[in-house]
This record gives C-alpha cells, structure tokens and sequence, in this order.
C-alpha cells in the first residue's frame, strides 16, 4: 500500500465517468483518506490489512502513536471488536449505494447505465439487493454486458500473448469485476 492524491469526493454521481466499479473508485478514496488523514478519529481496534495500511501511509510519528495506544490496550483475549477503519467503509459504503439507487432516475445516471456502466460483482450484487425489480434487472444487464466485455477482452489476451502487450492493465479490471479494488473487501 502507498499513499493516494485524496480526491474530494461528496457523492457518487461524481466518479460515474471513471474508468471501472463507480463504487469501488469512491471507496478506495474514501479508505485512503482514513488511513491518511492524522485528523482521523481515534482508533481502538484495527484488522490486519489496515494496520499494514497506518504502517505504509502514515506519518512515522502519528503511525507511531496509534500503535502504542493499540498495544497499551492489548491483552491475551482474541480480538473481539471489528476494525475501526473497516466499520467506517461499510457505513459509507452502505450511504452511496442508497445514494446511487436514490437518484437512479437522474438523467445523469440512467445515461451511464445505458452506456459506459462498469460495476463490480461485490457492488454490483448490493445494488441489486437493495433495488426494485426494475432498477436490480437493469444493474443485472449492466453487469452481465461488462463480464461478456472482460471475457471476450480476457480470451483476446490469452489467445494473443505477446509480453510486451499494453493489455496487460486488463487483468486488473478483471481483479476489479470479481472482488473489487484490492483492500475493500475481504
């Protein structure tokens, strides 16, 4: 993990024209300022990946002072408590889903849907979890037309070898569509 530039994301709507998962593109930004930001709240418990994530992105000494205080609370007891970092995801994550099914209708968002719409399975099967009928049929086609899109894109690749092919960007898309951005999910 290294640092990110932090992007100031204030909704969804504002990352629709990027390339790959909407979703995941907030959310790695939106990870990235938490283990980022030394105004952050204070932190009791941390899962492994964003522990490594304070080591790799923080300053040495607020790194440094978040992990005395995790050890001076430390006992022989297994870990309990969810991660701190990973709470704050999954209730941002949880406020943009609801958010992006909210303005659905938006001209904006039905434009995307209907053209450039990527999404990952992870986001994507929450999104259709939590939508009408209407709205989960037309997620379900969005993502089905960007795994024939992969696949076709991936059998090209793998048909087509060549070392020094600029396609190689492609296994990362492919990465994305199965188990978002790397860190988001376990």
């Amino acid at each position: 993990m290294r640092t990110n530039k932090i992007m100031n994301y204030e909704s969804i709507l504002q990352v629709l024209g990027e390339a790959g998962c909407p979703f995941c593109r907030f959310m790695k930004n939106f990870q990235a300022a938490l283990l980022q930001d030394p105004a952050q709240k204070e932190i009791h418990h941390l899962c492994n990946f964003h522990t490594w994530g304070i080591a790799a992105t923080q300053r040495a000494l607020f790194a440094a002072q978040v992990f005395l205080n995790l050890m001076s609370k430390q006992s022989d007891d297994p870990p309990a408590f969810p991660c701190d970092i990973c709470i704050l995801l999954q209730i941002e994550e949880d406020r943009r889903i609801r958010e992006f099914l909210g303005c659905v209708q938006h001209k904006l968002v039905a434009q995307w849907l209907r053209s450039q719409a990527a999404l990952c399975m992870i986001h994507g099967t929450k999104l259709r979890q939590s939508a009408s009928p209407v709205i989960a049929s037309t997620i379900g086609a969005v993502m089905e037309r960007y795994r024939i899109r992969l696949a076709e894109d991936l059998a090209r690749l793998r048909d087509e070898y060549r070392p020094d092919s600029a396609e190689w960007g492609l296994l990362g898309h492919a990465a994305e569509f199965l188990a978002s951005q790397r860190g988001l999910h376990p």
